[in-house]
């Protein structure tokens, strides 16, 4: 009986683990290379869709990332560094979102870009200090 119980609280975390299909920091992102010379990206979204963006920054130069969509859905920008935590995010309402980090050394960092209440063209920019 004890075995039963045992294999059924193992279980537990992992039906619940694919029934919520993942995290939002999961998502498998799209390296674009670095970030001093990203050049932008507009990104067709779906309603509850999400997309990553991988860039690489220099350390000590503050950059913003920011998205601006051309209809009012709820966009959300969220940073996460190399060992995925979380280290920004702007979960404001609407379709404009800003963040601004200095990098403490030389990283990749990714970011997740939800959108939500309807489909949307959100462009996704990136401006790093000089």
């Amino acid at each position: 009986m004890a075995e039963m119980m045992w294999r059924v609280c193992a279980a537990v975390p992992v039906f619940l683990l694919l029934a919520l299909g993942g995290r939002a920091e999961d998502v498998k992102p799209i390296d674009e290379g670095k970030g001093a010379e990203f050049q932008g990206k507009k990104i067709e979204m779906k309603d509850k869709g999400e997309v990553a963006i991988l860039l690489s920054f220099v350390a000590g130069k503050e950059f913003e990332a920011t998205t601006d969509g051309v209809k009012e859905t709820d966009v959300h920008l969220f940073v996460y560094d190399e060992a995925g935590k979380e280290v920004g995010k702007d979960d404001s309402t609407g379709p404009k979102c800003s963040v601004k980090i200095t990098p403490p050394k030389d990283a990749k960092y990714k970011f997740v870009i939800k959108n939500s209440k309807g489909d949307n063209t959100v462009t996704f920019a990136v401006k790093v200090a000089k």
